[in-house]
């Protein structure tokens, strides 16, 4: 399942506007106000289409329009401030692909509409196969809003699953906020039934290889019957230890949890996929402010070990961390989308502080010390340049030497490289004339 593009009308801050999606990674930029989180809400409620009229989902209200998703204008009359709401419809169209089936569909606050335009998972499965069987494969859908923050569960004891429907899966999905009670009994159960059992259960160790591989020097996750919770071995300031979920930082709650999420409904979803679950279920996953909670180090590899984790998942995020952008530099597989440009944009240097200047409008942002290192290494060069022509062979070979040596720290800067060596050719050029 991927959403290629979106078409929003009077949704919202958007009177009209329009959206093109990477296949794997889209990343959302602008100034507050801009319209980030209603993008992912408008996202959420074309990904609910799927899921109209499935039984004992509770996707939320998130996948339905409301009054309050009309787009309105304020204006004054006399000394009055007076709301008006579009008289025209509310429209959220999409287009994409969903079992290897080119489709659009639309959403509007009409119900009739939403029923009648709307896309049904389970309807267009059995339309173009005839029943669902135990080798249909379901696309992972979920949404993770700013509100998350996986705190551990109120219950006492943690219950165990009953046998029930894959489409469980589904529960909760569209909902931002958070829900650790499901995911913690699905964990549980399968950690019991393993040990009951003394058998593998390869999508309990599926789900627990993808948190491991997304948390920065974790090694180990498992669910402890003492503790009743999820416990996770990690390194932390150069010491292996062992910590309860609840006792996690933010950071690391909110990342383990959204993955163990994702994982833990891929794995309800498609459990014929066994220990492949993780790497071969499609599906779309938006998330406010991926940066959330994450320690800048963390940040500069969290889309990196997303991408790598679930390869077949599309994400659309939002963020206003430059770390989280810089982290895009030079990758095909993703886009940066800019709300306020209303166009895709380009990341064309690593720094930080031409990031923060130009795609997210900081002004004179202060330089770092490796930018002033630069410049300083940069005088020096031309410097040494400027001694070559009346210089003797020998002496050439000692400023060549010291030239190399100036660039030797940027190595990792093919621009700054490129543009200092034109200068040199230029001027070796000249002497040898």
């Amino acid at each position: 399942m991927k959403i290629n593009g979106i078409s929003l009308l009077n949704y919202r801050c958007f009177k009209k506007y329009k959206l093109e999606l990477s296949d794997q990674f889209t990343l959302l930029i602008g100034d507050n106000g801009s319209g980030k989180t209603a993008v992912l809400d408008a996202l959420a409620v074309a990904a609910g289409s799927f899921l109209l009229n499935i039984p004992n989902v509770q996707t939320s209200d998130k996948y339905r329009l409301s009054d309050d998703d009309v787009y309105y204008a304020l204006t004054k009359i006399g000394q009055n401030i007076i709301k008006e709401s579009s008289l025209k419809h509310t429209v959220i169209a999409a287009n994409g692909i969903i079992d290897n089936q080119q489709i659009s569909w639309a959403r509007s606050k009409d119900p009739e509409a939403n029923l009648k335009d709307a896309i049904n998972i389970i309807d267009l499965i059995e339309e173009n196969h005839g029943v669902i069987s135990v080798s249909t494969l379901f696309p992972v859908i979920a949404y993770y809003g700013t509100g998350r923050l996986w705190k551990k569960i109120d219950n006492e004891e943690i219950e165990t699953l009953s046998p029930d429907s894959r489409l469980l899966g589904y529960r909760d999905c569209l909902n931002p906020a958070s829900n650790l009670e499901q995911l913690f009994r699905w964990f549980k159960t399968q950690e019991l039934a393993a040990l009951q059992k003394n058998e593998r259960r390869y999508v309990l160790e599926a789900v627990r290889e993808a948190i491991v591989s997304m948390i920065l020097d974790a090694k180990r996750a498992w669910w402890d019957v003492d503790w009743d919770e999820i416990l996770i071995e990690t390194v932390i300031q150069g010491k292996t230890q062992t910590i309860p979920f609840h006792l996690l930082s933010d950071g690391y709650r909110n990342m383990i949890g959204m993955v163990a999420d994702i994982a833990y409904r891929m794995a309800t979803l498609n459990p014929q996929l066994e220990a492949d679950v993780i790497k071969q279920t499609e599906g779309i996953v938006l998330i406010d402010e991926i940066d959330l909670h994450l320690h800048p180090k963390w940040q500069k590899q969290v889309v990196g070990r997303l991408l790598d984790t679930f390869p077949k998942v599309q994400f659309v995020a939002s963020s206003h961390s430059p770390f989280i952008i810089q982290s895009l530099y030079h990758r095909e597989d993703c886009l940066l989308w800019d709300l306020e440009k209303n166009a895709s944009v380009d990341i064309d240097s690593k720094s930080i502080e031409d990031i923060a200047e130009h795609q997210q409008g900081v002004e004179i942002p202060q330089q770092s010390q490796r930018f002033l290192d630069m410049e300083k290494a940069a005088e020096e060069y031309y410097t040494v340049l400027k001694q070559i022509p009346p210089a003797s062979e020998d002496e050439k070979m000692h400023l060549r030497q010291q030239l190399d040596e100036l660039l030797q720290p940027y190595s990792d800067d093919p621009a700054f490289q490129a543009f200092l060596k034109m200068e040199r050719q230029a001027v070796e050029g000249n002497t040898q004339a």
